[in-house]
């Protein structure tokens, strides 16, 4: 009897720790169409990805806008805590648990319209003056290991949009979804659009991902990331994607490797 009374106990007490489990904190960051905040919430392309996940398994989670580097250093120490859309690497690799991936950016060195620019290889990049990153990228940071002279870090990538647009730098490295922005969201990039800029040099492809705290259970990933691969199967996330990037290829089921 003892017995059956000790283990009813524990199974009360593993039922409560599930039922009062900490909810789920989610972060993104400013990054129309991606991910921005309108009227004191997040609204977005992989906002709603993220909410519409969040709906098929009846689990509530906050989702808050934040500077990138805060959600990205929070979400490394912080159990029960996410951070999108986060760009996948080696690097990156070993800090998170990963579901995905909800996007496919193409990162480029991006002129105005007929800049006249003409930039064969990334060696001949030094030679056309600063160029804008945030430094907070990765690509700042790889391109800084990879010792580019001439990269100009700013603190958000509004600066470098405007910066561009002023004609105060010739050229930034951005991805071609920042320039699906529309209306008041589109002040992130300085109202610029495809029309208005072109590619001197593509960069490479990245895929972004949901990016859970490493110690995330197994379970929660999993059920993550059927939920996800449910939606892609179904077209629901097809519907999501082409509404904000008209147009713009969806990132596949799996990453290629």
């Amino acid at each position: 009897m003892l017995k059956f009374v000790a283990c009813s106990f524990a199974f009360l007490l593993g039922c409560s720790g599930a039922l009062f489990a900490a909810p789920l904190q989610l972060y993104t960051e400013e990054y129309p169409p991606v991910s921005f905040s309108r009227e004191g919430r997040a609204v977005g392309m992989a906002t709603e990805v993220v909410e519409e996940i969040l709906r098929r398994q009846g689990q509530v989670a906050s989702i808050q806008v934040v500077p990138w580097a805060r959600g990205y250093q929070t979400v490394q120490r912080t159990p029960d805590t996410a951070l999108f859309a986060t760009i996948r690497n080696a690097e990156r690799e070993g800090a998170f648990q990963w579901v995905g991936p909800i996007l496919l950016a193409r990162d480029s060195f991006y002129a105005l319209k007929n800049s006249g620019l003409v930039i064969g290889n990334q060696a001949e990049l030094a030679a056309v003056g600063q160029i804008a990153v945030p430094r907070d990228w990765f690509s700042f940071q790889e391109l800084t290991a990879q010792g580019q002279p001439n990269l100009l870090g700013v603190n958000e990538p509004m600066q470098m949009f405007k910066m561009l647009r002023r004609g105060r730098i010739k050229l930034i490295l951005a991805d071609n979804l920042s320039f699906f922005s529309r209306g008041d969201a589109a002040s992130q990039v300085d109202y610029l659009t495809a029309d208005d800029v072109e590619v001197v040099l593509p960069y490479r492809t990245s895929y972004g991902y949901i990016a859970f705290w490493r110690g995330t259970d197994v379970q929660t990933l999993q059920r993550w990331q059927t939920t996800l691969d449910e939606m892609k199967a179904d077209g629901s996330f097809a519907v999501i994607y082409q509404r904000w990037l008209p147009g713009e290829p969806q990132p596949p089921l799996r990453e290629p490797q």
